[in-house]
């Protein structure tokens, strides 16, 4: 948690930069009355990890509406990392690093424990489906003679 908070944004890797900036959209907008999954659809299709919406979703409910506390997340125009995001930060990069045990203690911070392992089950297929957005964007662009 402590590498990311407080970190430009710019600083980030681009998924992790996306995914603060995803998860800033989705609290603004669920808390406006609005679908988050149509909202956000335009930006994940753009990455190319529009597969990763529905469990990014599914997460994000889950901190919602079982989470053990409120978390708060910067304004859309905030440059920096917040307290929260750094936690949500340290989960994704676990998960994508492929530390289930890590991540698993990550989430029980975060949420009661009914919602645990289909929290981290959620963010372990955002990270499978950041990782392989690169490669499939690689393989499927054209080939330069």
């Amino acid at each position: 948690m402590y590498r990311f908070l407080d970190r430009p944004l710019d600083q980030l890797d681009e998924h992790l930069h996306f995914l603060v900036s995803a998860m800033r959209h989705w609290t603004l907008v669920t808390r406006a009355g609005r679908c988050a999954c149509r909202a956000l659809a335009p930006a994940f299709a753009w990455r190319g990890v529009n597969a990763a919406l529905p469990d990014f979703a599914a997460a994000m409910t889950a901190f919602d509406r079982e989470g053990k506390r409120w978390l708060r997340f910067g304004a859309a125009t905030a440059r920096t990392v917040s307290d929260d995001e750094a936690v949500l930060l340290a989960l994704i990069d676990a998960a994508m690093r492929g530390e289930r045990a890590a991540a698993r203690r990550i989430a029980a911070t975060l949420v009661t424990e009914p919602a645990l392992a289909r929290t981290v089950t959620a963010m372990e297929w955002v990270a499978l489906r950041f990782l392989q957005a690169p490669l499939a964007q690689r393989d499927g662009a054209p080939r330069q003679a």
